[in-house]
């Protein structure tokens, strides 16, 4: 089968002729349909030593089950799926008792050469953290649901109050997930700020309250309390950029600092800086298992939109190039692989 490998920092991933995955006790392989090329991927090809020669990324998938693996009841050929992306071990105390995000051994699919990703043709994933797609949602929309879960465990982590005034840095399709949510379950003023100019347009398309061109303006803060007359008490940092020393200055006093983005690059700031305006922050990861029918759910009944959020699609043959494209700034939002 075809699959795209990442060879070392600073190369393109490499188009190769694997072997098709076997289906292992408990789990499924599936034919992919759709996987999303996300900026935590676009980040670790950066960072040395973080992945191996040879992995295959790729964790915000939708399939249909070519092989069920033994062991593995209520899954049959042909089924659609999407599953959460990892392999807990499934014997430590937090996996017996279905707390799987929390196993101590677990293997992220597609950043460990154990669980290849879905820049392929075929991949493998785990039948009990895996979900059937229903007729009425497409490849294409079931790919986004791993992103918006992604906001959702960001939305929650916010612990925003009924109300409460929140800004997002960043309109990637992370920052436009929380932005969504954060309208879902009744935030006041929600503001985007971002400096590419077709992300902005998409900002404004969402119909978020204050958006904010931040090629033009330094403090995003000020500018949101300038149009609203109010400082925003939660700031999601959706970008994955170093930026905290940054966010810290900008930040009104008791703010509270959500950083999204998963940044892989260090980070220098004073801890007092923070402390002098009794600040909090907080580093989600990911979501909860129970997120992902949630967020299938929404999506299903036209809750969640997800219009215009996927902005290009690609084959294999054409995805290491677009990768190569995605790491350096560019205007897209969700840019899928289909195999």
């Amino acid at each position: 089968m075809k699959a795209l490998q990442f060879v070392e920092v600073g190369k393109p991933l490499q188009l190769a002729d694997l072997p098709r995955p076997i289906a292992e006790p408990g789990g499924l392989v599936f034919k992919v349909k759709a996987c999303g090329i996300c900026t935590s991927d676009l980040h670790a090809v950066e960072v040395p030593g973080l992945l191996q020669p040879g992995n295959v990324l790729g964790h915000e998938y939708t399939g249909v089950v070519v092989e069920v693996g033994p062991g593995v009841a209520g899954w049959q050929v042909g089924d659609r799926l999407v599953a959460l992306p990892a392999k807990p071990c499934g014997v430590c105390p937090a996996c017996v008792e279905g707390r799987h995000s929390e196993c101590a051994q677990i293997v992220p699919q597609g950043f460990d050469l154990r669980m290849p990703g879905a820049y392929a043709e075929y991949a493998g994933c785990m039948a009990g953290l895996a979900m059937k797609i229903p007729d009425e949602l497409s490849d294409i929309d079931a790919a986004t649901i791993e992103p918006l879960a992604v906001g959702l465990g960001a939305w929650r982590t916010g612990q925003a109050v009924l109300g409460a005034d929140v800004l997002v840095i960043g309109a990637g399709i992370i920052g436009l997930a929380v932005a969504k949510w954060a309208r879902f379950f009744g935030a006041g003023a929600v503001g985007i700020s971002e400096m590419q100019p077709t992300r902005l347009a998409r900002a404004r398309r969402i119909d978020a309250d204050v958006v904010i061109d931040a090629a033009q303006c330094a403090d995003p803060v000020a500018e949101f309390e300038r149009q609203t007359g109010r400082k925003p008490s939660v700031i999601f940092e959706c970008v994955g950029r170093p930026m905290l020393a940054k966010l810290i200055e900008i930040a009104p006093a008791g703010a509270h600092l959500v950083m999204v983005g998963t940044g892989m690059q260090p980070e220098h700031f004073t801890v007092v800086s923070a402390a002098l305006k009794k600040l909090r922050m907080s580093f989600p990861l990911a979501y909860e298992a129970a997120d992902f029918p949630f967020v299938q759910r929404m999506l299903a009944a036209g809750r969640i939109k997800v219009d215009g959020l996927v902005t290009a699609t690609v084959n294999l043959d054409e995805a290491s190039a677009m990768f190569t494209l995605l790491g350096q700034p560019n205007e897209h939002c969700k840019v899928l692989i289909a195999p």
